[in-house]
C-alpha cells in the first residue's frame, strides 16, 4: 500500500544521506555505511514483499537502483561478496532478454516494467562497479569480463573518456591476474588513444622500474606529474592507490618500490 511505499522511499533517502556522511568523512564513519545497509535492507524487503503479494505488479525503477546502492554501501564496509551479489542481481534485472533485437525498447524487463529510453543495455558504470568488487576478491578474470563489456557499451554511446577509464581498469585486472605482457600492452594502448589517463602512466612507471628500465619509468612518472592536470600527488599515498583506486596488490607493491627509490 501507499504507506509501505512511502516507508521504503524514506529509508532510501535516509540511506543516501548516511552514505554521504561517510563519504564526507573519507570513510572514517563506517557505522554510517552500516546504518545505510540496514535502511536499504528494509526498503528492499518492502519492495520484495510487495512483489510476492502482487506478482503482476510493475517492477519499481527504485528496486534495482536500491540493490546497486546497497552494494556501494557494502563496499564501504569491505563486504565484497555481498556487494558482488547485489550488483549481479541489479545487472540481471536491467539486461534485456536474450535475442532482443537491437534498438528494441518496448519489451518487458520483469512483470510489466518497461525500460526507459537509453536503458537498452545494462549500465556500464554498474559493470565497472562489479568489476571493482570482483577485483577485491582476486576474481580478476570475471572482473575483466565486466570491464570489457562496459568498455564496449561506452564506445557504442561515443563516451570515449569513460571507455578509456574502463579499459584501464581492465589492464589493472590483467596485471592482478599475472598477465603482465597483456596488461602492459593494454596500458600503452590506453595512453596512446587518451594520454590523460594518469593511472596508466603511473602504472607503467612502476612496471618499467620493476623491469630495470629507469629512463622510461621516470619519463612516465614525469608525464603524470607535469603534463596532466590532476598530477601525481595522490599516487604517493599507497593506501589511496590500494583502497580507492583499487590497484591489485602486486602492482601496488611495484609502485611502492618505485616511490621508495625516487624519494630516496
Amino acid at each position: 500500500d501507499k504507506s509501505q511505499e512511502e516507508r521504503a522511499l524514506l529509508r532510501l533517502g535516509r540511506a543516501r544521506a548516511r552514505v554521504m556522511l561517510n563519504d564526507i568523512a573519507r570513510g572514517r564513519r563506517p557505522e554510517k555505511a552500516a546504518e545505510a545497509v540496514g535502511d536499504l535492507n528494509v526498503a528492499i524487503g518492502i519492495m520484495e514483499d510487495d512483489f510476492r503479494r502482487n506478482p503482476g505488479k510493475t517492477l519499481y525503477v527504485e528496486y534495482p537502483d536500491a540493490l546497486a546502492k546497497r552494494a556501494l554501501a557494502k563496499e564501504e564496509l569491505k563486504e565484497w561478496e555481498g556487494a558482488v551479489e547485489d550488483y549481479s542481481q541489479a545487472i540481471l534485472l536491467w539486461r534485456l532478454p536474450p535475442g532482443t533485437p537491437p534498438g528494441t525498447l518496448d519489451l518487458p524487463l520483469r512483470g510489466n516494467a518497461r525500460p526507459q529510453e537509453g536503458d537498452e543495455k545494462v549500465s556500464p558504470l554498474l559493470l565497472n562497479f562489479r568489476g571493482n568488487a570482483l577485483s577485491q576478491l582476486g576474481r580478476y578474470r570475471e572482473a575483466l569480463a565486466d570491464y570489457r563489456e562496459a568498455t564496449d557499451i561506452f564506445l557504442t554511446y561515443g563516451e570515449l573518456r569513460e571507455a578509456s577509464l574502463s579499459k584501464a581498469n581492465g589492464a589493472l585486472a590483467m596485471y592482478g591476474d599475472q598477465r603482465f605482457d597483456e596488461a602492459e600492452t593494454t596500458m600503452k594502448a590506453v595512453i596512446r588513444k587518451d594520454p590523460g589517463v594518469t593511472d596508466m602512466h603511473v602504472a607503467l612507471a612502476a612496471i618499467y622500474w620493476n623491469q630495470g628500465d629507469v629512463g622510461r619509468a621516470e619519463d612516465e612518472w614525469r608525464f603524470a606529474c607535469e603534463q596532466i592536470d590532476t598530477g601525481c600527488q595522490q599516487y604517493k599515498d599507497l593506501q589511496w592507490v590500494a583502497e580507492i583506486r583499487r590497484w591489485p596488490p602486486n602492482l601496488t607493491g611495484a609502485l611502492s618500490k618505485f616511490l621508495g627509490k625516487i624519494s630516496a
